[in-house]
């Protein structure tokens, strides 16, 4: 593997799907401004464009809101290539676009994007990552390398890679579990906070998908979603996460009408800046419990 080879394509290239088109290649570098006016002025555009992007985002529930924000934080990012604050934001916008949608085969781009996005932003806040991965390491053994400025572009770019995986099918689940398990882990260890419990969230759900021999199970699971109610007691999408995998693996049906009841109760507790969040979370809940006959 050499350095065209990302994280992303070695991941495509074991579960033998694109994700997402080529693999991201480290940016170019930017030309120094040729003068002091130039200088400001495209410091000018960047902050232009990151505060346009925060301020739709703070709209994300509204699809045309949620592009514009994604359009105007790549607009940073192409001011400032290599800056990982716009790509940070750009994955986390992406994934909210892959969250929100209800058909795979639209999700999976943003999975994608958010993916490539969180790389970029990683090769510059963990080049002993970015180091290892470009001489052909394992992305297992890589992530191992980032530190604690880099936890939340790991996460990103795990959950991305696994959530694109998975909607491809379980082959291609299992073909990147490794290295996403691997970098969800050290991501929790970094930063277990990162949206709202993010990486317990997700190491629940793929643990519970996973036979105990893959490294899942029903224990390695509970652990995870208990871990993330303790840190974030409110948050929905763990809820909706620990229903729609650890209870239906347990076939516990009363848990699962439960936490799914607790998401759908009147109310409007929790972080206000979640609120998208919780609607897709209460949009999900909807869904799970038309499944319920289905599922046990």
């Amino acid at each position: 593997m050499n350095a065209s080879r990302t994280t992303l394509a070695a991941l495509a290239a074991a579960a033998a799907v694109a994700l997402g088109g080529p693999g991201c290649r480290r940016a170019a570098e930017a030309p120094p401004p040729t003068s002091p006016d130039a200088a400001r002025a495209a410091a000018e555009r960047y902050e232009q464009a990151l505060a346009e992007g925060d301020r739709a985002y703070a709209d994300r529930d509204e699809p045309a809101r949620l592009a514009e924000a994604v359009a105007a934080y790549g607009r940073a990012a192409a001011v400032r290539p290599g800056d990982p604050v716009p790509e940070l934001r750009l994955a986390r916008a992406e994934a909210f676009a892959g969250l929100a949608a209800d058909d795979p085969a639209r999700a999976r781009p943003a999975w994608d994007a958010s993916a490539r996005a969180a790389e970029r932003a990683l090769r510059a806040l963990s080049p002993a990552w970015a180091q290892a991965i470009d001489r052909g390491d394992d992305p297992a053994a890589a992530a191992a390398r980032v530190e604690a400025p880099g936890a939340e572009a790991l996460y990103w770019l795990a959950l991305g890679a696994m959530r694109s995986a998975q909607t491809s099918g379980y082959a291609a689940v299992l073909a990147v579990k490794d290295a996403t398990l691997a970098m969800m882990s050290r991501a929790a260890a970094l930063d277990e906070r990162v949206d709202a419990a993010g990486p317990h969230r997700a190491l629940g759900a793929w643990r519970a998908a996973l036979p105990v021999a893959a490294g899942g199970g029903a224990a390695a699971a509970r652990a995870h979603f208990d871990r993330a109610r303790t840190l974030f007691p409110a948050e929905p999408l763990a809820r909706v996460a620990e229903a729609e995998t650890y209870a239906v693996l347990v076939q516990d049906r009363a848990l699962f009408e439960r936490l799914l009841g607790e998401v759908l109760a009147p109310g409007d507790g929790g972080d206000p800046d979640r609120v998208p969040e919780r609607e897709v979370a209460r949009r999900r809940a909807k869904a799970l419990l038309e499944r319920a006959g289905r599922l046990f």
